[in-house]
């Protein structure tokens, strides 16, 4: 019985990581999808989205956010203030030589503020809709 593809020798090796849950996964969708070989349903997953591109964008790109338009002058300020709390908390940190409470704080208000900006509601917050 022939297998692959007549004519096209494979002959480039790709080899990936996974952990425990990644290997359990793949091989739960491997087995729903009749392939026997993880390789070969990798390879057809892969290829699959090559086919689904648009344009040439790049795999996944339609589920991206838009991108945001140019800064203005008070989202600059803005991260200009927060840049400062962030400088003087750290300071505070390498002081006291243990991490001062309210950086963990600062870091996820930052990074929730960033996925706002992006239209994506943060974990743990209500969307206002």
């Amino acid at each position: 019985m022939a297998r692959g593809t007549p004519g096209s020798k494979r002959e480039h090796t790709v080899s990936v990581r996974l952990n425990d849950d990644e290997r359990t996964r793949w091989d739960e969708a491997r087995s729903t999808s009749g392939r026997r070989e993880l390789g070969a349903w990798v390879r057809a997953v892969v290829e699959d989205v090559l086919d689904d591109q648009v344009d040439g964008a790049a795999p996944g790109a339609e589920k991206r956010p838009a991108p945001l338009d140019p800064v203005t002058q008070a989202a600059y300020d803005e991260l200009c203030r927060i840049g400062a709390n962030l400088n003087q908390l750290v300071r505070y940190t390498h002081q006291d030589g243990r991490l001062h409470p309210a950086v963990e704080q600062a870091l996820f208000e930052v990074g929730n503020a960033a996925l706002a900006l992006r239209g994506i509601t943060p974990m743990g917050a209500t969307d206002p809709e």
